[in-house]
């Protein structure tokens, strides 16, 4: 009787297949374990940070913007540079108004906030990279932060219930919710710094956050985004933002646990050159563990 008879065919291909398994998994452990002891040898050393860090300085103009790519080095940046960066700059809405931005990579890492730029300078500083982009900016018409005190804030309760809150110099105080305020702070928003205006989602009410003859042009952006880490892994509900100018709705954008940092150009060509009323209207379907950051700039 022929040996090939007494061989299971079946049981064959699937030891093979068991094999080939096994070897591939074999290998992407050797090269995950290659990588893991390579990987610090080609980080950038304190002296590199160091020489890169100078460059900057050396050309660094005030209104610049330096930004680390890849995002995960920003602590690293701030270590180094980071008198360079103010809060309102750490923690910007978008790198839209900046006319030049330094960048320092690695690993051959870019960052998006230089989209648009040309590179005009480029140096080597071991295992770093520094560029400086140029590019025409965004014109900012009017930060909706930056003029938080310019605004008017109610709590809208339903049935023709409304709650002014008083401006206290440093924040706006709802009699209903005293423990509440609504004022500009930097919060940790989808684990990057955002100086936005706060807001804390507090029972069923609407907050309104309005501003009168506002200077328009071509496009209102808008940044919105939950607070907190933990915050968002406790809650489950969707704050929803609706952007109405000059009593036309123009725009609805939504946070929730899970959607980050979230930026939306409205589009409001049809008063660019006038001046009008903004109204942001915040409310959720559940309020528990919800605190909205929210930012905006009217753009030429």
């Amino acid at each position: 009787m022929p040996l090939s008879s007494l061989i299971d065919t079946r049981v064959l291909r699937r030891h093979r297949l068991a094999l080939a398994c096994v070897l591939g998994i074999v290998a992407l452990a050797f090269l995950e374990t290659m990588n893991a002891l390579l990987a610090p040898l080609n980080a950038p050393t304190n002296e590199d940070w160091r020489r890169a860090s100078t460059q900057v300085r050396r050309g660094f103009r005030p209104g610049d913007l330096i930004v680390a790519a890849p995002a995960w080095a920003d602590p690293l940046l701030r270590h180094h540079l980071g008198d360079l960066i103010p809060l309102p700059v750490a923690g910007r809405m978008d790198a839209a108004r900046y006319a030049r931005i330094w960048e320092i990579s690695q690993r051959g890492q870019g960052s998006p906030e230089v989209e648009g730029g040309t590179p005009t300078e480029t140096s080597r500083h071991g295992g770093l990279t520094v560029r400086l982009y140029e590019r025409k900016p965004a014109r900012v018409l009017f930060d909706f932060v930056a003029e938080w005190s310019q605004a008017t804030v109610t709590r809208d309760l339903g049935g023709g219930h409304v709650n002014f809150c008083n401006s206290m110099g440093d924040r706006f105080q709802c009699p209903d919710v005293p423990g509440s305020p609504i004022k500009p702070e930097l919060l940790e928003i989808d684990t990057s710094p955002r100086f936005v205006l706060g807001i804390p989602m507090v029972g069923s009410a609407a907050t309104v956050v309005e501003y009168d003859r506002v200077p328009l042009g071509r496009d209102l952006v808008v940044g919105v985004g939950l607070h907190n880490v933990w915050l968002r892994k406790a809650g489950k509900g969707i704050v929803t933002v609706r952007v109405v100018v000059a009593g036309r709705e123009v725009g609805r954008l939504q946070a929730g646990s899970m959607t980050g940092w979230t930026l939306r150009k409205l589009d409001t060509s049809f008063l660019a050159g006038q001046k009008a009323t903004v109204r942001f209207e915040v409310t959720t379907d559940d309020p528990r563990a919800r605190t909205l950051g929210l930012a905006a700039e009217a753009r030429q």
